[in-house]
């Protein structure tokens, strides 16, 4: 009688989409989810978090109205810096405007570890204060105010290392700071080629400088200090970008309305992509890309893909999110920091 080998090649090959299956779920998030969660009751300044940065064991939250939180991991506490300071500087004038060596502002809208110090950008709505401020704790004082660049750098709402340079990104265009120096260098605008004046994000590359703003993409060939923009003819469909981000060897951003789209360099324009969990048209605030995943931060949740997989997945409020108007993510050890309007959350994520 003849063998029949089919079975054996049958079983070998389901075993194998198993074993692929499993595989290809390893990366995935470990339900049920473990987070951790601070509000005001836990220390917060305020709940409404908007910017987090974090060196070492040290987190810094950017708060709206609240200043900035330091949170001390190691130690488990809080401590909170305003523009009255804690305590209240004896230099104060009574106006809160014009404290000095504090914080430029209490709505703090980015938040930038460096090596030696914290940088924090704030966005005021009056005629005077707001701007960008470091605090550096080898320093005495340890906070330092900078001028608004003629009103230029005062609704503060990007920042970016670049060397021994800072670009501010407000409102109003795009500011260059000398950290040498501590002086203001250059300044752009629409009239000098920016797709738009309100600044959203900054990416920097070695050779380009990229902005993402109200207006599409622009992009900055420092050498030669030549603009191009990219808009609806290069493939944006939103044209205000909240995001850019490097993600991997590509280039993503995110519009307001939600759409996310990738670059194609040999095209030299941007396509769009379709994410597949339930809360891709959720707007976007954020892209964050930490721990081999890319954390969209939206009005809706945070969109999560997983780079080695190519899957989508969500997090919610049902997940245990604070809220699911996510500002701001920040990558922590071996968790993720998200900034909300109800406080803090951080996914604890599995070594």
């Amino acid at each position: 009688m003849k063998r029949d080998s089919t079975i054996p090649l049958f079983l070998i090959f389901v075993s194998f989409l198993i074993l692929f299956a499993a595989d290809a779920s390893a990366d995935r998030l470990k339900r049920p989810l473990s987070f951790q969660n601070l509000t005001g009751k836990d220390g917060l300044s305020s709940e409404m978090v908007y910017a987090i940065g974090v060196r070492g064991q040290e987190i810094w939250f950017g708060t709206y109205g609240g200043g900035a939180t330091l949170y001390d991991r190691s130690k488990g506490i809080f401590k909170a810096y305003t523009t009255k300071g804690e305590p209240m500087d004896r230099v104060d004038d009574g106006e809160s405007i014009r404290w000095k060596n504090l914080l430029s502002y209490n709505h703090v809208s980015v938040v930038l570890p460096d090596e030696d110090r914290i940088w924090f950008g704030t966005y005021f709505y009056g005629f005077g204060g707001g701007g960008i401020s470091y605090y550096h704790p080898k320093r005495n004082p340890p906070w330092r105010p900078f001028n608004t660049n003629n009103g230029r750098a005062k609704k503060v709402v990007a920042m970016a290392l670049d060397g021994g340079w800072i670009w501010v990104g407000s409102e109003k265009g795009l500011s260059l700071l000398d950290k040498k120096t501590e002086g203001w260098k250059a300044f752009y605008s629409i009239e000098d080629g920016l797709s738009g004046n309100f600044i959203h994000t900054i990416l920097i590359q070695p050779d380009f400088l990229w902005i993402g703003t109200n207006g599409g993409i622009s992009r900055l060939d420092k050498a030669k200090r030549t603009w191009k923009t990219y808009s609806l003819k290069e493939g944006l469909t939103d044209t205000e970008i909240k995001s850019l981000v490097r993600v991997g060897p590509r280039m993503w951003a995110g519009g307001v309305d939600g759409t996310l789209f990738e670059y194609d360099a040999s095209a030299d324009r941007w396509k769009r992509i379709e994410p597949t969990d339930p809360l891709k048209r959720g707007g976007i605030q954020s892209i964050t890309v930490a721990k081999k995943r890319v954390f969209i931060c939206r009005d809706n949740g945070v969109s999560i893909f997983d780079l080695p997989t190519g899957e989508w997945e969500s997090l919610t409020t049902s997940d245990g999110l604070l809220s699911n108007s996510v500002f701001c993510a920040a990558e922590d050890g071996d968790g993720i920091w998200f900034g909300t309007d109800k406080g803090a959350s951080r996914l604890v994520l599995a070594p």
